[in-house]
């Protein structure tokens, strides 16, 4: 997909990988609706509009909107701030997402609640909105989902975070059907390592953080640019990116469904 003039959501993108998407997608001539909980996103999407030349001139590159991704009426509500502002949408990037706690005895039911909430629901309930859009529509559409590296490599210390993102890996690989379908709709996912924001320095142990940096760090830059390689590379579809480092970068080999069934994506 090219990305010029193309319309993106982003959820999560106040700041860290998402506000970096965000920046990015309008350098490459894009319009963006910013979606976070924390009033900042507008700031970030004055800022966007301040540095652009579409924003000198008074027309918006950027519009924020208010987002509790477990609301699915959020969610509603930042595809119709797309429409209102820019008149369609192409591209819909669930990138929000929370750590959870780090030790069995402080981890309650809200805290597994609110971990798979945020990192599984939501973002299959922004795709299913988005997927219907682009249906409704007749276009072709493109989902990017952020999972984790944690959904491969088991965490004693965040086993419902790494199952949240495991099954945002299994969605998204359900998902590759709908490449097949007229209009094509893409539904892929990058997988980083340790990213060094905002949500992982908030909040984790210094002895853990050095243990998930031992086992590899991506950059914000890094994890951004695969997202619009997720957008622009129209041969993947179901796919998840999994990044370990900046040089180490590599397509997950798992099985994706398949139009006749998932017994036809497993050799037996």
């Amino acid at each position: 997909m090219h990305i010029q003039g193309k319309v993106a959501v982003i959820t999560g993108a106040a700041q860290g990988i998402g506000r970096r998407v965000a920046e990015m997608l309008v350098d490459k001539g894009a319009f963006v609706v910013i979606g976070d909980v924390k009033p900042a996103g507008a700031q970030v999407a004055s800022d966007l509009n301040k540095a652009s030349s579409g924003g000198s001139s008074g027309s918006p590159v950027a519009a924020f909107h208010p987002c509790d991704v477990r609301q699915s009426s959020d969610l509603s509500a930042l595809i119709a701030t797309a429409l209102k502002t820019f008149g369609r949408l192409d591209i819909f990037v669930n990138n929000a997402g929370v750590s959870g706690s780090f030790l069995w005895a402080d981890t309650d039911d809200t805290e597994v609640s609110r971990a798979i909430d945020v990192n599984l629901k939501a973002p299959i309930e922004g795709t299913r909105q988005a997927v219907r859009h682009f249906l409704q529509q007749g276009i072709p559409g493109c989902v990017v989902n952020v999972a984790s590296m944690a959904a491969f490599a088991p965490l004693e210390f965040g086993p419902a975070y790494a199952a949240s993102k495991a099954g945002l890996v299994a969605f998204n690989a359900s998902c590759a059907t709908l490449a097949l379908r007229e209009p094509a709709i893409r539904v892929n996912a990058v997988a980083p390592t340790f990213v060094d924001t905002d949500l992982t320095s908030q909040g984790v142990p210094e002895d853990i953080r050095a243990i998930l940096q031992g086992a590899g760090e991506s950059t914000v830059d890094t994890v951004a640019l695969q997202v619009l390689r997720c957008i622009e590379d129209e041969q993947l579809a179901g796919d998840t990116i999994r990044i370990r480092s900046e040089e180490c970068i590599s397509l997950h080999d798992g099985p994706k469904a398949r139009p006749f069934g998932f017994v036809t994506a497993f050799k037996i």
